[in-house]
């Protein structure tokens, strides 16, 4: 484990407190994955829990590119919440180290109460991680901020781009009042993403978010300038899209400190079509006709 995981409170394994609370099946489960570029990538995996003090098992019910990653990298950066407030999460560094289709943790999640009346959609693999780093359970402060400031921030960094690059379900999903949002980025002092959660975190247009530093506000500042993070937006009816894109920096209004995100790139995380929509791929016409 690296210095600065020690420096900021993190420990080498779970505590028996700490695998209870990984536990439950209906609460916010993430993992933060790092693609071929090197930018980190963020998808909700609920069949997931700490088995032991040293290793968390996650399990796959679907194709998605995140258990491509994975397998190329195996740095990931976990993540687990309660469902209710006052909330409540840890975050975690791990490694993976392999997967199996069959075995006592493929049959325990799909005897789970979110899979076990599902005829058919199971879990069919399982991937194993090693533990580097767990942070204690911590406190998610409510991080308001008044409507006023809402105002000032969109009028100050709206894009004024013509094009739109959030859909009409993407920026439901980051304007709506109510909904799971968290940040994604590379740790630059070991290469680990880490996952740090921000509900108030909007979208200014269809082209940039921002997020108000008024809670975690230290977790924010580690976040180096110019890095390229991942930001998911999910809602209770299991739609999700994940953003990637640079973030820029950190600003402030009527003494309101917030930062900016500029959006790159956009993944659609859930079923039943899951992969990039922007910028969308070129395709070639089919051809139906051939001469010589």
């Amino acid at each position: 484990m690296s210095e600065d995981n020690i420096k900021f409170g993190w420990d080498s394994e779970f505590t028996d407190e700490l695998i209870e609370f990984t536990k439950p099946d209906i609460m916010v489960k993430l993992v933060s994955t790092i693609d071929s570029r090197g930018w980190p990538h963020l998808t909700i995996i609920t069949s997931n829990r700490a088995k032991n003090r040293n290793q968390i098992v996650w399990g796959q019910f679907f194709a998605g590119t995140s258990k491509e990653y994975v397998q190329k990298n195996p740095k990931q950066g976990i993540f687990y919440m309660t469902a209710e407030a006052p909330f409540k999460f840890i975050q975690v560094k791990a490694d993976f180290t392999h997967a199996k289709t069959e075995g006592e943790d493929l049959e325990y999640f799909n005897q789970s109460d979110f899979f076990r009346y599902f005829t058919y959609i199971n879990v069919y693999k399982v991937f194993y991680n090693n533990v580097v780093a767990v942070t204690p359970i911590r406190d998610l402060p409510p991080g308001g901020i008044p409507r006023k400031a809402i105002k000032a921030i969109t009028k100050e960094t709206k894009t004024n781009i013509e094009e739109k690059r959030l859909n009409v379900i993407g920026y439901k999903l980051f304007t709506d009042k109510i909904g799971v949002r968290a940040i994604a980025y590379i740790d630059p002092s070991d290469g680990y993403p880490i996952i740090i959660p921000h509900l108030q975190l909007n979208a200014v247009d269809h082209n940039r978010l921002y997020f108000p530093l008024t809670a975690l506000k230290q977790d924010f500042l580690r976040i180096p300038i110019k890095s390229k993070v991942a930001v998911i937006g999910a809602n209770f009816d299991m739609a999700s899209q994940v953003v990637k894109g640079t973030f820029t920096g950190i600003q402030s209004v009527e003494d309101i400190e917030y930062g900016l995100i500029d959006i790159e790139e956009i993944y659609n995380s859930s079923p039943p079509i899951v992969g990039k929509i922007y910028p969308e791929i070129e395709t070639r016409p089919k051809v139906n006709h051939f001469s010589l």
